[in-house]
């Protein structure tokens, strides 16, 4: 009798120790999983800035390095997860509509003025220091068929206002 007792005893301990070990390891999987799934970004890499073409404002003649947005991807991407940007560069969005235009600053980090411009490259709005991480539509209020993003505040540092031309 002795002897049954103890052969369960030892399967009993085999078999929960097994158990616990997979539990353990699904445990474990299922936590790098859900991490491994995460919106947290602060473990999303900053996009490089790419040069792609100057800009200058017609009136007082000031210029700006852009990257140009004129695909999906590169719109929907816009300026997210860029935590710098030198105050001599932007991103020039070309929409594919000529309407009222809307954005926002979904994991956006550095504040923004957002400059709508018409179909001939004039400032219809200008949306000053817009508010990082907001979901909150950012509206052009009249038809733009460009939109141009620059550090907060770059418009009225150089007396940029609704009306003034732009080329590029």
């Amino acid at each position: 009798m002795k002897k049954i007792v103890a052969i369960i005893l030892v399967i009993v301990l085999l078999f929960g120790g097994l158990i616990s070990t997979g539990l353990l390891n699904f445990s474990k999987n299922l936590t790098e999983s859900i991490t491994a799934n995460s919106t947290d970004n602060s473990t999303v890499a900053e996009p490089p800035f790419k040069k792609e073409g100057e800009l200058t404002f017609m009136k007082n003649q000031g210029k700006l390095t852009i990257e140009i947005a004129d695909n999906e991807a590169e719109t929907t991407q816009g300026l997210m997860y860029r935590r710098t940007m030198p105050d001599s560069c932007g991103m020039i969005f070309i929409m594919n509509t000529y309407e009222p235009q809307k954005f926002w600053m979904k994991n956006t980090y550095i504040p923004l003025d957002i400059v709508y411009l018409d179909e001939s490259k004039k400032i219809v709005t200008i949306q000053a220091n817009t508010t990082p991480f907001s979901e909150a539509g950012v509206e052009s209020y009249e038809k733009a068929k460009f939109v141009l993003e620059v550090n907060a505040g770059y418009c009225k540092r150089k007396g940029i206002e609704k009306g003034d031309l732009v080329k590029w």
